[in-house]
């Protein structure tokens, strides 16, 4: 089965070091048709034997004549396994290193076609791990020169949408070959590369051909938990949708008696893909907290699974006060394992969720203060407005630090933190805190926040006619001084009475949310 004629949706980062002309001809100069692999010997060397990426590499170049493609493929996994084992390997000869990379990569190309389903499942997710580890994206340094990292980085990750389309044809060539596993990997391996292929001829894209195969299942009972939660999760990281898709990975585990199998990662990766792509799917949502909530233990939740439950729940307008309250108790057990951006959306997300928890707020006082120079301006902000929002006084926090930390990070800020940080900036001069934000900060932020265009909703838009019908001539949506609109002014025997209509987006359940 050939690929449509494609174009290419792909991330590299910008500091990205391309390979050099030499190493793409040496790459590219190989063709997809079999160079006469099937006078190979099939002779696979033990590789698990070695313990270092080097080490490694160099049993597989001096094999690689005579390995099956069952021993390539082990031999993409095994180097991915090592990427953190060998953090601070050094190369001694990267020249020869380099080379050798080429060549087993230009080998297992080349080869590809004689490749089975999983061989190829195998060879996508161990390069898709590599390009994961490796790019540098993310906000993650490049890797050290003279690393094995460094060497696989230079060659690969520019090489990145070259690779993931020669895999892609003889994978969709016997895609209806692939178990509910393998499958599962592949799809996984896309999304993990940030890699998506475009059809010119109709616009869809690899990962709509990948949605009609896991479709075409019966049923799901093939796919193991974390097969479904890592399917939903490489279709969020690389931000395309299928809703039928969705619908029944849902569908299938609504109707589960239990969700026993389901470990931390699972739970959390399922909801913030539904949450990220807006799929809407409430009862999803809904057994997936009880889930959680009738666990006698959190600990094999991370601290990262944790936050993203919390935010997905937020994003998606799901509330769980049961499950708010068990999370909260548990991260004010843990907090010293959450990263500063974890305890920003973690905060946030409650806010957000009208999941007003003062004693969660007030517990994470010393640590936010703690950490306060490491959160991005995203993370300041996020802070600032949820404590807002919460209503938790926190002068160790909001002090001339915060300040400090705000000044340094100013032109960071988009539109959104420093909308958040004028309503933290009026919070302030509510409880008269004497903590202010510079004035030429103070005016971006004033200016981000009554540029946001109104959005009413259609109760308002209703209640509006009715105040024009009873001839009261309603001013609509009236700034005032401190940058928030009334939703109707009316005058009333000489008396000017402001209106304000409560849509549904301020809710959520019978929770109010923290919108404006």
């Amino acid at each position: 089965m050939q690929l449509p004629r494609c174009t290419f949706d792909y991330q590299v980062s910008s500091s990205s070091t391309l390979p050099t002309q030499q190493s793409i001809h040496n790459i590219r100069g190989f063709s997809t048709t079999t160079h006469g692999g099937s006078s190979r010997r099939n002779q696979d060397p033990n590789m698990r034997v070695c313990q270092s990426i080097v080490e490694l590499t160099q049993m597989a170049y001096e094999h690689k004549d005579s390995m099956s493609p069952r021993g390539m493929s082990a031999y993409w996994t095994l180097v991915s396994k090592l990427l953190k084992k060998s953090r601070f390997e050094k190369v001694q000869n990267i020249e020869q290193m380099n080379h050798q990379l080429e060549d087993i990569l230009g080998y297992t190309l080349q080869d590809i076609n004689s490749f089975g389903y999983r061989d190829l499942a195998t060879v996508a997710i161990g390069l898709a791990k590599i390009v994961k580890n490796v790019s540098g994206s993310d906000g993650k340094r490049l890797p050290r020169y003279g690393s094995p990292q460094r060497v696989l980085h230079d060659l690969i990750v520019g090489e990145k949408e070259f690779i993931f389309k020669v895999l892609a044809e003889p994978s969709m060539s016997v895609l209806h070959k692939f178990d509910a596993r393998h499958l599962s990997n592949l799809i996984y391996a896309y999304g993990l590369a940030e890699y998506v292929i475009k059809f010119e001829d109709d616009g869809s894209t690899l990962f709509d051909v990948f949605a009609e195969e896991v479709i075409s299942f019966n049923n799901l009972n093939e796919f193991w938990p974390q097969a479904l939660s890592n399917i939903v999760w490489a279709y969020a990281n690389v931000g395309v949708s299928n809703s039928q898709l969705f619908k029944k990975v849902a569908d299938h585990i609504v109707t589960l008696d239990s969700l026993h199998n389901f470990n931390g990662q699972d739970c959390s990766n399922t909801v913030w893909a539904y949450a990220t792509l807006n799929e809407q799917h409430p009862k999803l949502f809904e057994k997936v907290g009880d889930h959680i909530v009738s666990l006698d233990s959190l600990d094999e939740f991370w601290s990262q699974a944790l936050s993203n439950i919390v935010l997905a729940f937020a994003k998606a307008g799901e509330s769980h006060p049961q499950l708010f309250k068990k999370l909260a108790n548990e991260t004010i057990k843990r907090q010293h394992e959450f990263e500063e951006q974890h305890i920003a959306n973690f905060l946030w997300a409650y806010a957000t969720n009208g999941q007003v928890n003062k004693h969660l707020f007030s517990s994470l006082v010393s640590t936010v203060q703690q950490n306060l120079d490491k959160y991005t301006a995203q993370g300041l902000s996020n802070v600032a407005w949820a404590y807002s929002v919460a209503n938790v006084n926190a002068s160790s926090v909001f002090n001339e630090e915060f300040i400090n930390a705000c000044l340094e990070k100013e032109y960071e800020f988009i539109p959104e933190a420093l909308t958040q940080l004028h309503q933290w900036q009026l919070w302030q001069d509510e409880i008269k805190s004497g903590v202010s934000l510079p004035p030429s900060l103070k005016k971006r932020c004033y200016e981000a926040f009554v540029l946001e265009e109104p959005r009413p909703s259609k109760l308002q838009d209703d209640v509006i006619s009715s105040l024009s019908s009873m001839g009261l001539q309603p001013q609509e949506e009236v700034l005032l001084k401190s940058g928030y609109r009334i939703d109707a002014v009316v005058e009333v025997n000489g008396k000017q009475v402001a209106v304000e209509v409560d849509g549904p987006s301020h809710f959520i359940g019978r929770e109010l949310t923290g919108s404006k």
